[in-house]
């Protein structure tokens, strides 16, 4: 029985500690009892989603991400939640739009939310979508050492590594304690 006195964001904060604690079952637990309470709540349906990814069940979590954009069609977190569903299900194009959605909806400037959808591309090897998004974190914050580095490892994916030096390099003097950016353009000038 759910508590008379929680609200659906009560809930929602309840089940974001348990996620990150990787309490993902009690996550779940949760989050059905809020929306057992607030059906049409679409934050409680992203937050189940993205349980539903991190167990990697991800027909499970496209499920839950398109009962939250019935609720609100244009809510972000869910269109790029949606579309690493659909990489993972195989579904490029439709991912893909996802996250155009998102940045047409106008959050480009949401440097988490377009550096997810990139490093989401990446991983599903789309690298030339991934690092569009990667520039558009950058534009967006010019003084991002994540959205460089990004931009860097997907240069020397792609073949271009002139320019993953020149992108890794500007990681490091935003932040020079970048170590991952450290350690990728380490392993590039010695392969060199």
């Amino acid at each position: 029985m759910s508590d008379p006195f929680l609200s659906a964001e009560d809930y929602a904060e309840q089940a974001h500690q348990l996620y990150n604690e990787g309490q993902f079952d009690e996550a779940i637990a949760v989050l059905r009892t809020g929306l057992n309470a607030f059906p049409f709540a679409a934050e409680l349906h992203v937050g189940l989603a993205y349980a539903h990814l991190a167990r990697e069940e991800y027909a499970w979590a496209r499920r839950s991400f398109d009962d939250a954009l019935r609720i609100n069609p244009d809510h972000e977190d869910a269109l790029v939640g949606l579309g690493e569903a659909l990489l993972k299900l195989g579904q490029h194009a439709r991912a893909l739009h996802c996250f155009e959605q998102m940045l047409v909806l106008g959050f480009r400037d949401d440097h988490d939310l377009v550096l997810q959808a990139g490093r989401a591309l990446f991983r599903e090897g789309a690298v030339q979508a991934a690092r569009r998004f990667f520039e558009v974190a950058r534009e967006s914050h010019p003084d991002s050492s994540e959205a460089c580095a990004c931009l860097g490892y997907a240069d020397h994916r792609l073949g271009a590594d002139q320019d993953a030096v020149r992108q890794l390099r500007r990681a490091l003097e935003i932040d020079p304690h970048h170590f991952e950016a450290r350690i990728y353009l380490g392993n590039l000038l010695y392969d060199r």
